[in-house]
């Protein structure tokens, strides 16, 4: 019970106040002074001055202003501000305080991190207003807020919410001439508004460079040197305002002046410093800061860890191993639909990868199956934390973390990060590679990963799942450079079979293709085919397909004669094994009428494409993208041959819906 008591958020930032308050001798007094102790008076809190260093964010400004001060309204204004630790909330809160001090005839400021807190700043406010109040209790400050006279208006600030279990309810006075304003990491507390909820975020790349110059005292222009290092330290502290001023107090207290030349600490050199010292300089604390923020960056998110349940913190661990932005929510459902098992196995894996898989499964399944409410639940939890953020798009759930959540969590310890990192490469393997819309989105994920990787070092299964996944989404260059790796590492394995060998040298002379890179395809495909024809026989699917890819490398540098022959070949036996009507025996013929249009034979061109049209539409039916495709190119070898009223006859076929796809 104690060591769960000492996790508490407002516990551990208690201690760490009374820490600093007894190093300080803050509040210390003499003997002496407790015979007058009866004529000290305990004064109500203030909101923190503003920063000299504070940047007004425009759009959030404006969102304030619009609530608080231009919309009238006859219910009560309830104003949730919600971000991450560090975004700037307070200061925004304190700005508004002293842009509008006529506005309100009490502002009572309240440390909301706690329950008792709370009441200890209520019952302070109460006992400052007066003769009369010097006994009262936070009940007191509630009744006197419910009962705020007619004509004045009052705000209640309640600073710091940020206990996802903290019950607020109880300090809500209902007064319409009491407006409050909450500031908070819980996401949640935006349900309270009445008003708007302001989600404060990353700050402008205008705004943040202002910040860093501000607290820098440096001024633009810059060279472009420092310019582009400001503009990457943007980028890799996420437009944080905390870690923005932090940022440019550090290049002011090194920089100097001797005799009459001032010395910049710049910010290329401390954009050096990060990225070999991070862990470091996000742990500090300012040493003398006006607006009373005493934590680091880090320390901040290790307050927010330290409460998570073990099962939050191992989704946050795995998420921050994808890129931060964009990580889809179905990712994890496709995977899981898959059992999270290698869609492809062209190597054999360790018994210790079985742990990777057991570990997902008993994260991500509730009672023994996928739920995805039990995931989302997950996410609500760091949501409320502000450590993840969620946005939807084309109807689905999309996570982002802020770049410094992600470097923290990916900064705590290698030991705790591989084992997350695994599981993260696991649920992206098992999504398979088929399905477009997704792949789209988890190319920069995979790409992020292997960044982190050696490709030495990776196994193959995940090289060429990847490599899939790359070459499908048009990165020709990068799904090479993976199957490379496969294709190195399958060749020094002994545990690596013939015929799977042969399945990465087909892919890589795939990614050669696409590439152009005609010489360096086809000598791979020319093994691939001899290999497959001495292993499996001519009439294997395996066989034949190489034979395909083989003769469309011939087409693509012009050799019509040995493409020719290649597609003779194929479609014979396709038309042998599998039946004229087949789709793949389809595909065949159409591949071999392209043949013969490509070198002007349009009459063999238009009988053969006849005979495919045909096939097409009885397998396939009329209004399948590959028959609309069949009948377009029939059309037009027509129209070549000048059979107008064939080719007008053929088009009469086509569904004007259907989109256009070459075949």
């Amino acid at each position: 019970h104690t060591a769960s008591h000492l996790a508490l958020t407002a516990v551990s930032e208690a201690l760490d106040s009374s820490l600093r308050c007894l190093v300080g001798r803050v509040g210390t007094v003499s003997l002496g002074q407790f015979n007058h102790i009866s004529s000290i008076k305990a004064l109500a809190k203030k909101a923190p001055p503003v920063s000299p260093y504070f940047v007004l964010r425009q759009k959030p400004w404006n969102t304030m202003i619009n609530n608080l001060v231009i919309s009238p309204s006859s219910r009560q204004k309830i104003f949730p501000i919600t971000g991450m630790g560090g975004c700037g909330k307070t200061q925004l809160v304190s700005y508004f305080l002293r842009e509008y001090p006529d506005s309100y005839a009490q502002t009572i400021y309240v440390d909301a991190s706690s329950s008792p807190s709370i009441k200890a700043d209520l019952q302070l406010w109460a006992r400052d207003l007066g003769t009369g109040h010097e006994r009262d209790e936070w009940e007191d400050a509630m009744r006197a807020l419910n009962s705020a006279p007619h004509g004045e208006q009052w705000i209640l600030i309640l600073d710091n919410a940020d206990d996802p279990d903290l019950n607020l309810t109880p300090f809500l006075p209902t007064n319409t001439r009491v407006t409050i304003m909450i500031t908070s990491r819980n996401h949640a507390l935006g349900n309270l508004s009445t008003t708007a909820h302001l989600e404060l975020g990353e700050m402008t790349t205008d705004e943040a460079l202002a910040a860093m110059l501000q607290a820098a005292r440096c001024q633009l222009p810059l060279c472009d040197e420092e310019m582009n290092s400001a503009q990457n330290l943007l980028k890799e502290l996420g437009c944080l305002a905390v870690a923005l001023v932090q940022a440019g107090t550090y290049c002011r207290q090194l920089s100097s002046t001797i005799g009459d030349v001032y010395r910049p600490y710049t910010f290329t050199q401390y954009l050096r410093t990060f990225r070999s010292h991070r862990v470091d300089l996000m742990n500090q604390v300012e040493p003398a800061s006006l607006d009373n923020y005493q934590r680091g960056v880090y320390t901040t998110l290790d307050l927010s860890y330290k409460v998570l349940p073990q099962e939050c913190r191992d989704v946050l661990h795995i998420l921050s191993q994808f890129h931060y932005l964009d990580i889809p929510l179905s990712a994890f459902a496709e995977a899981a639909k898959n059992g999270f098992a290698d869609p492809y196995d062209y190597h054999p894996r360790d018994d210790s990868h079985k742990m990777v898989i057991y570990k997902l499964k008993g994260l991500l399944y509730k009672d023994g199956e996928w739920n995805e409410l039990h995931l989302q639940g997950i996410i609500r939890k760091l949501r409320s934390f502000s450590l993840v953020m969620a946005s939807s798009m084309d109807n689905s759930l999309f996570l982002q973390l802020h770049p410094l959540v992600q470097a923290w969590s990916r900064d705590m310890s290698i030991m705790i990060s591989q084992p997350y990192r695994e599981m993260a490469i696991q649920v992206l393997m098992a999504c398979g590679s088929e399905i477009i819309e997704l792949n789209r989105f988890l190319f920069l994920h995979m790409t992020d990963m292997m960044n982190q990787e050696e490709v030495q070092s990776t196994h193959i299964n995940d090289l060429m799942a990847f490599g899939r996944v790359a070459q499908q989404q048009g990165h020709y260059r990068k799904a090479g450079e993976l199957f490379e790796g496969a294709m190195w590492i399958m060749k020094s394995s002994t545990q690596a079979t013939f015929i799977n060998t042969l399945t990465v040298m087909h892919w890589l002379a795939s990614s050669y293709d696409s590439q152009g890179l005609w010489t360096e395809s086809e000598k791979l495909q020319v093994e691939v085919l001899e290999q497959r024809r001495r292993i499996l026989g001519i009439e294997h699917p395996d066989t034949t397909k190489a034979a395909g890819n083989l003769a469309w490398t011939y087409q693509s540098q012009g050799r019509w004669s040995e493409s020719e022959k290649l597609f003779v070949e194929v479609l014979e036996q396709r038309r042998r094994i599998l039946g004229i009507e087949h789709p793949h025996t389809i595909e065949a013929a159409s591949n071999l009428a392209a043949t013969y249009g490509a070198q002007g034979r349009w009459e063999e061109d238009a009988v053969l494409l006849a005979s495919v049209v045909q096939a097409g539409l009885k397998a396939l039916g009329q209004h399948h993208p590959h028959a609309q495709a069949y009948i377009r190119d029939l059309a037009f070898v027509y129209g070549n041959l000048g059979r107008k009223k064939e080719a007008q006859e053929t088009r009469a076929l086509l569904i004007s819906d259907t989109p256009a796809q070459s075949t």
